[in-house]
């Protein structure tokens, strides 16, 4: 069993300056990161420039969107000595999906109060992605104590700000991909993603992702002290799904108003069986444990093995390494009552979860 505590790093300050802070302490892996996101762009587009010309439209969206975001990234570049289109192709590694049509990864989940032993709102998931990236990014753990809200806490890669997260206003959130059901240039997830932790309240945290002129498809599962919402959205329309006792998702939309435009079949059958399988699995567990749900009923689903190595806890299939596709690199429940948070550095049935808390 592997213990492995994830490194946390913490900046402060205004925007610019805490981007900046954050571009210097992690300078040698910004720019190790960037340059393995440009190969991997190199192998679909081949040259450095179209990637970076690609970056550069999104850049207006975001500043619109949110200017302290922008400024963190001037920040990120300035302090790393990167360009500003290198560093939002970092954050725009979920949009990197319009060049392919692969939505396969995380299994996300959610229970209330009324269904935990001590009344606690707990979201959590798998983060799941390629052995091959998750060895490259090399994810870690951000502290970002703001001058003009929230403090937050993310899960996140080198360059980013927040892949997901948790913040000291009780708010949290986790997610997975969905099928690409359409694709425009806008804001991308990983940012919408921060605005999400730099709100105080359930409904502007909802606020933030309706708003958003968005550029990819997503579900996000947001939670508050005493409220659990997953909201399914393309860049020209969303579902908000509530409820008062339990969510689980994985990669498929479930919405009345998205659910018959996807091709499940398009993707492969076994990777559309997999998120199936995932999905009534999850599901089907929270059901039977709620009313006695605690961070260790959640740890133990997250190990679940059922459609093994395509099962809610994922591993390497037997297959050629550089034919691999997702694995668990992380699994973790978050406490938004008590702003802590526990982490596995894998899947869950090979890596010891360790606490992080904000408070």
């Amino acid at each position: 069993m592997n213990n492995e505590k994830l490194e946390e790093v913490t900046i402060s300050g205004p925007p610019f300056e805490r981007g900046e802070k954050y571009g210097k302490k992690l300078k040698q892996r910004i720019g190790e990161f960037v340059e393995y996101l440009l190969e991997e762009f190199r192998k679909d587009e081949g040259s450095d420039e179209a990637p970076l010309d690609h970056s550069r439209k999104y850049l207006p969206f975001i500043e619109s969107y949110a200017k302290d975001i922008y400024c963190e990234m001037e920040g990120i570049a300035a302090g790393s000595g990167r360009k500003l289109e290198e560093i939002a192709l970092i954050h725009l590694h979920e949009e990197r999906r319009s060049f392919s049509e692969l939505a396969q990864s995380c299994t996300t989940f959610a229970v209330t109060g009324a269904g935990t032993t001590d009344g606690s709102n707990l979201i959590g998931q798998t983060w799941d992605i390629t052995p091959d990236l998750c060895q490259n990014a090399d994810p870690f753990l951000l502290r970002v104590e703001r001058d003009e809200g929230p403090n937050f806490l993310s899960y996140t890669y080198p360059g980013m700000m927040a892949g997901a997260g948790l913040n000291s206003a009780g708010i949290s959130i986790s997610w997975n991909s969905v099928p690409r059901l359409d694709f425009d240039y806008g804001v991308p997830t990983y940012v919408i993603i921060e605005q999400v932790l730099r709100q105080e309240k359930i409904g502007d945290a909802l606020a933030a992702v309706l708003q958003a002129k968005r550029a990819g498809c997503f579900n996000f599962v947001i939670g508050g002290e005493e409220e659990i919402y997953s909201i399914e959205a393309t860049p020209d329309d969303s579902a908000i799904l509530y409820s008062g006792k339990t969510i689980g998702h994985a990669n498929h939309y479930v919405s009345d108003k998205f659910r018959d435009e996807q091709d499940l079949d398009r993707a492969g059958g076994r990777s559309s069986a997999s998120s199936t399988v995932r999905h009534n699995r999850v599901n089907r567990l929270l059901e039977e444990n709620f009313g006695e749900i605690d961070v260790e009923t959640l740890q133990e689903i997250t190990e679940d093995h059922v459609n093994y190595p395509q099962s809610i806890c994922r591993h390497p299939e037997p297959i050629p390494e550089d034919e691999q596709g997702f694995v668990s690199c992380a699994t973790w429940i978050i406490d938004n009552t008590s702003r802590e948070w526990w982490i596995a550095a894998g899947p869950a049935c090979e890596n010891e979860f360790r606490k992080y808390s904000l408070e």
